[in-house]
């Protein structure tokens, strides 16, 4: 079915829709401008025809032709999908989120991937639709499109975000080599997680592309790797700026016009004072030297690196950014507690790397994480702004201790503390939602009793918990749905 027809108006398809209700023994089948002739002594079945083509159409936007076989046009069959359909109860629920609840959709589309799930064939339209304005969602997509999706993906441009995802890594360098700027870029990401070795010729390689882009995350994988040759380099130059001197810290940044840094990060060409370019080559330096160069320079290990970091807090938020770049969980568990001491400093959660630290551990350790935050959390008025700085920080799903602790301090929070909408809006999405009902009693227990009636603030808090309550009593419906 080659898809070069024209788009036809959206009437012919009332028309069709009319003549089907009041029957073809009263009124003539329409025939809807654009589509191909069709051919039937029983009006019923001519409509019938002409009903479909023109529901591909609507679906498509393109109008559907008979190809024959041996057409060297034809395209070919989408192999066969052998996962489980998502069940009927979930697909009625994905239809009510898709276009409404992006934390709802990403949820669902997460328990679809988890249990090996592909979405039904009449929903795939509208889903890839919708990873085509949000390509964060794009990539859970692939897990549940199936083997129709992706032949979806591969035959229309709109959807072709898909096939990019879709990337296994797998590729020579030649085919590398063949792909355009955008291409050659999205191999490289697709490649990140079987990073090896053997990557080193092919990521220095890129290193001298002429796209920046292409190159930005050629260093980055670099960075990643550890043994190479540009990253024994990027230490020598890091060591020769940031050293202990009598026992404390002391940075030396480069010299504006010193082409060593730019030449080693592929960096174009500076824009800004002679001050400013010298404290971001620095800074980007540090970024990308391998972490481990400072062991046996500022500190025996990375524990000890971080304390002697802390004098100097630009240094300590770019070594934060390291450990992000270069993935190493080990590093950000050093850095964490010296780095989050910096939200007491009035720094916004998501204005540190707290919150990309966090997110380098795995998520039990990322719960345990918030968990000792929440057992050092204050009590009383202040209590809920205090463990929203931790919780905000974990991205994953809470398990169920740190749901609990949470539930707790909402159900007790004082309305003054500012930090309660947030808390409770943090739990949304993030709390695990078999304890709606604690939620729900929580919320009745602040409207009072005719004998006892509430305050406007409590009236307030009721009102959050309420919501909340009400928020994880979907959630929890929706995980239902998938057994």
């Amino acid at each position: 079915m080659p898809p070069d027809s024209p788009t036809a108006p959206a009437a012919t398809w009332s028309d069709l829709v009319s003549a089907a209700l009041v029957g073809t023994a009263r009124r003539s089948v329409p025939q809807p401008a654009g589509l191909p002739a069709v051919e039937r002594d029983d009006p019923a079945l001519a409509l019938l025809d002409r009903a479909a083509l023109a529901a591909v159409r609507r679906r498509a936007g393109r109008t559907a032709l008979r190809v024959p076989p041996d057409s060297p046009g034809r395209l070919p069959q989408a192999a066969p999908d052998t996962a489980p359909e998502v069940p009927g109860p979930a697909v009625l629920r994905l239809s009510s989120v898709l276009n409404a609840d992006t934390p709802l959709l990403r949820e669902w589309l997460g328990l679809a991937a988890e249990r090996g799930m592909v979405v039904p064939p009449d929903v795939l339209p509208d889903l890839l639709n919708r990873g085509a304005r949000d390509h964060d969602l794009g990539r859970l997509m692939v897990r549940v499109v199936g083997e129709r999706g992706r032949w979806l993906a591969a035959v229309s441009d709109r959807w072709s975000y898909l096939d990019r995802l879709s990337q296994s890594g797998e590729f020579t360098v030649e085919e590398w080599r063949a792909k355009g700027a955008e291409g050659r870029r999205a191999l490289l990401e697709a490649r990140e997680p079987l990073l090896s070795a053997a990557d080193e010729p092919l990521l220095e390689e890129a290193m001298a592309d002429r796209s920046a882009r292409v190159r930005g995350i050629a260093l980055a994988l670099l960075a990643q790797l550890p043994g190479t040759e540009r990253g024994a380099r990027l230490a020598d130059l890091a060591r020769r700026h940031v050293l202990l001197h009598d026992g404390a810290v002391e940075i030396r940044p480069p010299a504006a016009d010193d082409p060593d840094i730019p030449r080693e990060l592929g960096l174009a060409s500076a824009t800004g004072t002679r001050s400013e370019v010298r404290e971001e080559r620095l800074w980007a330096l540090v970024t990308h030297a391998p972490l481990d160069c400072w062991l046996g320079h500022l500190g025996a290990d990375p524990d000890e690196v971080a304390a002697a970091a802390c004098a100097h807090n630009e240094l300590l938020d770019t070594l934060g950014n390291a450990a992000v770049v270069q993935r190493r969980p080990d590093w950000a568990r050093a850095l964490l507690p010296l780095l989050f001491r910096s939200l007491s400093r009035h720094h916004h959660v998501r204005a540190s790397r707290a919150h990309a630290l966090v997110g380098l551990l795995p998520p039990d350790e990322q719960c345990a994480w918030a968990m000792g935050h929440a057992k050092q959390a204050p009590t009383g008025r202040g209590a809920a702004s205090a463990l929203l700085a931790a919780v905000e920080c974990v991205e994953c799903p809470w398990s169920l201790e740190l749901g609990g602790a949470v539930a707790d301090v909402l159900a007790a929070a004082s309305g003054n503390d500012s930090g309660l909408h947030g808390l409770a809006r943090a739990a949304e999405y993030r709390m695990p939602p078999e304890l709606h009902p604690r939620m729900t009693d929580a919320a009745r227990a602040r409207q009072g009793t005719p004998s006892d009636p509430p305050t406007s603030d409590e009236l307030r808090v009721a009102e959050i918990l309420r919501s909340l309550a009400e928020k994880l009593r979907v959630r929890h419906e929706m995980h239902k749905e998938f057994h």
